[in-house]
């Protein structure tokens, strides 16, 4: 069975010894990364193709990592939110789009749902929202927790999450 994995990466460079240690334990077909903080030209890890976001600014982006000779069409996103996307024969044929919205970033359910418009479904989104819900395992919700609950519940969107804490401080475990 292939796996997907999600990462907020916290940097590509930085992170990249644990990101191989990650690729050779799961051997996923996809890693869906955020905040990778890195820009073009960046190498692959061994075995796998890049694709980086193509919205958004420099620094935040998200990418995906696609485990080769697994099939897959890149989607060209028209989006100014980090986004990386494509679709992927796994079983099944889906859509996987890795997203990252920066805390202080504007994000509206407009601009979401023109995003989301782009993709063929079924869609699996991994993401990091800098949003606090307890749809989601946080013990708190802020605004932007809110509209993404609205957002998910206009939709008819799934969250798929055990209802455990999506976050591990580094320092603090």
């Amino acid at each position: 069975m292939d796996t997907v994995v999600q990462w907020n990466i916290r940097g590509f460079r930085s992170n990249f010894e644990e990101l191989k240690l990650l690729l050779n334990r799961s051997q996923s077909a996809v890693v869906a990364l955020q905040e990778c903080r890195l820009g073009k030209g960046q190498m692959s890890p061994r075995g796998y193709t890049l694709l980086l976001s193509q919205g958004g600014s420099p620094g935040g982006e998200a990418a995906l990592l696609i485990r080769n000779g697994t099939r897959f069409s890149e989607i060209d996103l028209k989006t100014g939110l980090h986004g990386a996307a494509a679709t992927i024969s796994l079983e099944k044929t889906l859509t996987v789009c890795s997203l990252y919205l920066p805390p202080n970033s504007e994000v509206s359910k407009l601009s979401l749902a023109e995003l989301f418009e782009q993709f063929p479904k079924p869609l699996l989104v991994l993401e990091d929202f800098n949003a606090h819900s307890p749809a989601w395992g946080d013990s708190r919700r802020d605004g932007r927790g809110r509209m993404l609950e609205e957002f998910t519940a206009e939709n008819d969107l799934i969250i798929l999450n055990s209802g455990d804490q999506t976050f591990v401080h580094s320092a603090y475990h």
